[in-house]
């Protein structure tokens, strides 16, 4: 058995931290750029834009082209790694690499052969705009590829424990293909510039993720044996089920939006939906080092640590997001005004009822990080697709009864199926019972909630203008809601043991840690 080269919870706590940094960053870019590119492009070019971006192989429907191999390398490459099998691991990063890089030409292909004749119709994008979509779909093809090993770069980085390397060459992706985007939309206007620019940004940094894991891993590129393959494969089938359906959750409200009520409707829902992530990005971030440390320690079959992984990182996980949540909920109509003008107001009713959605899903996030790195990709597929079935239906039904809110509504009512039925087989795995774990985990949210509730609606009733409202609404309910944190969800003690984990220096047994 080797220990990492950190102590485990000091490295579990960097690998959040430089998650909630990198979520966080990826938050301010998109902030920044969406004004940018619905400047540059019109109303009608960039809701085109946003749809041609659900196919990406990051977050859109060709992050299923990899099936399921990316999810597979970090639980794979995490395993050898804990019983320090540095050949299997050579092996597992190189079967990951060819196998994604295969997949992403053959869907890039696929996009550049069909998407041209079927995407304009799908998104009954306007006459003048038909020439130039069918020319972006051909460029952001290549994208495809170069998105997909990169994917696989990352995840072999998550799979070595290593997440705060992933998440800060993923920040590199991120912020030059949003830069590249919205400076060619602000210079040109052309959706097809907009994509060769961001097609290009992103060959870059795959380049950059091969060079960071090279010096990390030297010589990982070697010949692997076809089982490995098979194995990634093996293991990828039941993410591969499941991966559709957190990309259908994804992308589905701007589909239906853009099918039912067109290009210029899925703005509103563009602008509801960045709000949205911002929350949902930092429960995301806080949760996401669960894969790989709860494979670390499953390999180890240290049941303790996995209990404690679970509370604490429940808590520390809902103490980040919360105040995100009450902070978008509440002053969303001065944060739409602010960021992209009074005439998008209707979508600040939006985003408040999207958050409702993320907090709903915050006391299960790292259980469903811990089942997927334990290896019950099963459950968690059971479970999301009832969710997923329900919110589909309802969306498609609403948009129709009471237009853009309608799938909104729908996913809230996806998130609150998800609790029972992912709650239940996470508490069983962690060994942990539902009142001791709401007791520890979730209760101590509720005090400093309450805190900031009561000062953002204090400063909203007090009917200022959108900027003073902003800056005084979030700082003052976020300084209310970290304040009566650390006195009475934290405490002393718990700070300490924090302060004491991130001085570590040295690399005791993990059973010491």
């Amino acid at each position: 058995m080797t220990v990492p080269r950190r102590p485990f919870r000091r490295q579990v706590l960097v690998n959040t931290a430089s998650s909630g940094i990198a979520n966080l960053w990826a938050m301010v870019v998109a902030f920044i750029s969406l004004p940018l590119l619905l400047r540059g492009l019109g109303q009608e070019a960039f809701g085109t834009w946003v749809l041609l971006s659900t196919f990406s192989a990051t977050t859109g429907w060709f992050s299923l082209g990899d099936l399921g191999v990316v999810v597979a390398t970090t639980r794979d490459v995490a395993a050898r790694s804990a019983v320090d099998d540095q050949d299997g691991l050579r092996r597992a990063i190189t079967a990951s690499l060819q196998l994604c890089t295969g997949l992403g030409l053959i869907g890039g292909l696929a996009l550049a052969l069909i998407g041209p004749f079927v995407l304009p119709w799908l998104f009954r994008t306007p006459a003048d705009l038909v020439g130039p979509l069918r020319t972006a779909i051909v460029i952001f093809s290549v994208q495809i590829v170069f998105d997909l090993m990169i994917n696989s770069l990352e995840a072999s980085l998550e799979g070595l424990n290593r997440v705060d390397l992933s998440r800060w060459v993923d920040m590199f992706r991120r912020t030059a293909v949003i830069a590249a985007a919205s400076i060619t939309a602000l210079v040109t206007g052309d959706i097809v510039i907009v994509a060769a620019a961001s097609a290009t940004a992103t060959a870059v940094a795959a380049g950059l993720t091969f060079v960071v894991l090279w010096r990390f891993v030297p010589h990982f590129l070697v010949r692997s044996p076809r089982h490995h393959h098979l194995g990634l494969l093996r293991y990828g089938r039941s993410v591969a089920v499941l991966r559709p359906l957190g990309v259908l959750q994804r992308t589905m409200d701007r589909v239906i939006v853009g099918a039912v009520l067109g290009p210029a409707a899925v703005t509103y829902v563009e602008i509801a939906t960045q709000l949205q992530a911002g929350a949902d990005g930092i429960l995301g971030a806080t949760s996401y080092a669960v894969v790989p440390a709860s494979s670390w320690l499953d390999a180890r079959e240290h049941r303790t640590g996995i209990a404690e992984l679970a509370e604490r990182g429940t808590r520390y996980s809902m103490l980040a997001t919360v105040p995100v949540i009450i902070t978008i909920a509440l002053l969303s109509p001065a944060i739409v005004q602010v960021w992209v003008g009074p005439e998008y107001a209707d979508a600040a009713g939006l985003a408040s009822v999207a958050v409702i959605a993320v907090a709903l899903a915050a006391p299960i996030a790292v259980g469903s990080q811990m089942l997927l790195g334990m290896g019950h990709a099963s459950t968690i597929l059971r479970a999301a697709a009832v969710a997923i079935v329900a919110n589909l239906g309802l969306s498609i039904l609403l948009v129709h009864v009471v237009g853009i809110v309608g799938v909104f509504q729908a996913t809230i009512v996806g998130a609150l199926l998800l609790l029972p039925l992912l709650g239940r087989p996470f508490l069983r795995t962690a060994g942990l019972t539902t009142r001791e774990f709401v007791r520890r985990s979730v209760l101590p949210i509720a005090l400093p909630a309450a805190a900031q509730i009561a000062v953002v609606v204090g400063v909203v009733a007090l009917s200022l203008e959108p900027w003073p409202t902003l800056i005084l609404g979030a700082g003052l309910g976020l300084a209310a809601f970290w304040t009566a944190a650390i006195t009475a969800s934290l405490g002393s003690s718990e700070l300490a043991d924090l302060r004491r984990v991130l001085r570590r220096g040295q690399s005791p047994p993990l059973e010491q840690d």
